[in-house]
This record gives C-alpha cells, structure tokens and sequence, in this order.
C-alpha cells in the first residue's frame, strides 16, 4: 500500500497528475478540489494516497491534506458508494462542507453532486453521521455565521456561479473572502472581493 508520493509534479491532467519520483512516473486520480490547489508543473509535491486494488485494476487516488484522504476512505466504506462517486463528492464539495451538510441532513447540497440523487443523499446521511464528529462541525459554523450570516454566503455563492464558477470553486471563493470582511459586509462586496482572490490565483 502506497500511503503517500513526494516528487516533482510532472503532468497536469483534467482528473489526474503524474508525479515523478526518482524517475518513475506515477499516475494519481484527483477531484477537482485537489486540481484547483496544485503547484505549478515542474515543482515538488506530496500528496497522500490511497491505492484502490482489484483483479483487473491498480488506481491511485491522490489528496494534498490528511482529512481529504480519511474522508475518502469513509465514503468508501458507505454502501453503494466507489470511487467514481467519492471522487464526484470531493470535487463538488471540500472535506468541511460535506461535513456540514451531512450534520444538517442536507439532502439538497448532497444531490448537487453528480452521480447522487436523493435515496443516495440519505444513505449517504444515515451512514457517515457515526463517522464524522457533527457536535463539532457544526458549533464552528454557528461561530463563522456569526461574522458573514449564511444568506449573504449563499448570495454571493449563487452570484459567482452565474459569473461561470462551479459550485465547489464558488463557495470556497466565499469561505475565504468572509475571512477578510466585517459582518456588515454586502454581498456585492463579498462576490468583489471573491473574483480578486480568483485574479490572483490565476496570475500564480
């Protein structure tokens, strides 16, 4: 079992990386959440792994922080539930906000993934509500949605994905601009502020 790869990033693909280590070339399956984090071609990087194994394959799937990686492993172990549909999970949502909906029962952000519908959503409720510590996920949100309420986040979320953004680039756009407002912020300063953040990681 390979538990984690550091190399130099050698390939960018839509949904995978090659990682050069020593001069061998590993193939890594990521979401798009990964994508949108990775180091310029040519750089080092580490990414921790888990190695999917069957009779007729042998697939890495590659995360840049531990709790992707644990999330990963959880879902897999949910009923009905590959990696083609983890994967799908982690792109559209980050390791907290799947978290968070699953402690709200949140079947609607859930069915925003592609590949679930509704049953699939509850199932994925009823399973991972033992495996994740929901008393804590959600006294953190009640303490970030004292700052930035939730309908200003959802606002701006909904205003950049009519700008072209998907969900997942939206909502983590928000997250991190919230941090750099007052509470009386307005939405439209809020979305302001989300497309400087994307100018600058574009210019990187």
């Amino acid at each position: 079992m390979i538990a984690y790869l550091k190399g130099e990033l050698a390939l960018k693909g839509e949904s995978h990386i090659v990682i050069d280590v020593r001069g061998v070339g590993y193939e890594v399956i990521i979401p798009t959440s990964v994508q949108n984090r990775l180091p310029n071609i040519g750089e080092n990087i580490k990414v921790y792994t888990h190695t999917y194994v069957r009779e007729d394959r042998f697939v890495l799937y590659g995360f840049l922080q531990m709790s992707e990686l644990e999330l990963f492993g959880k879902l897999l172990k949910v009923s009905k539930v590959g990696p083609k549909v983890a994967v799908s999970i982690l792109s559209t949502l980050n390791a907290r906000e799947f978290k968070l909906a699953v402690a709200k029962e949140d079947v609607e952000i859930l069915k925003e993934v592609k590949g679930i519908g509704k049953k699939t959503a509850q199932r994925l409720i009823l399973e991972m509500k033992g495996k994740i510590d929901l008393d804590r996920i959600i006294k953190e949100e009640d303490e970030s949605s004292q700052s930035i309420t939730g309908v200003k986040r959802e606002e701006a979320v909904e205003g950049l994905m009519n700008l072209g953004y998907n969900v997942q680039e939206a909502r983590q756009a928000v997250t991190e601009s919230c941090k750099d407002v007052d509470e009386a912020a307005e939405v439209e300063e809020i979305i302001k502020l989300a497309l400087q953040k994307f100018g600058q990681s574009n210019e990187s």
